[in-house]
């Protein structure tokens, strides 16, 4: 994904086409993947050691901030989702929106609205 989504003209002054929204969206969230990525990695090399040096207490405080760009990201999308009556409502090929998308809860959520039930099992947990 580019990173240059700043370069495109956005529509008017207090306006932004969809298409130059949704890849600004798409680089913060591609950024946070990223970055998400660094604490992943940072998890699993305390899990093999036991141990965190200063640099790696420093990555994991860094899922509060991706934490709320999520959250901006999230909200965002919301007030699209809200705006989308009164300029319309477009719709999307499942067949597109879904390209690329591995994780089924994601699919089926997408595909039939439904978020699957987060369970409670605090006493075993699987590493990446």
């Amino acid at each position: 994904m580019s990173k240059e989504t700043g370069a495109q003209p956005v529509g008017g002054a207090d306006t932004i086409r969809t298409s130059v929204l949704m890849e600004r969206l798409g680089a913060i969230l591609d950024d946070v993947c990223g970055r998400l990525a660094d604490v992943q990695a940072v998890v699993s090399d305390y899990v093999g050691t036991g141990q965190l040096d200063h640099g790696q207490m420093e990555r994991l405080q860094s899922l509060d901030a991706l934490t709320q760009e999520v959250e901006a990201v999230r909200t965002v999308l919301e007030q699209v989702e809200q705006a989308a009556p009164g300029t319309g409502n477009p719709c999307y090929g499942m067949g597109v929106v879904l390209d690329g998308v591995r994780l089924s809860q994601i699919r089926d959520m997408l595909r039939h609205g439904q978020i699957v039930a987060k369970q409670e099992d605090r006493g075993n947990f699987t590493l990446f």
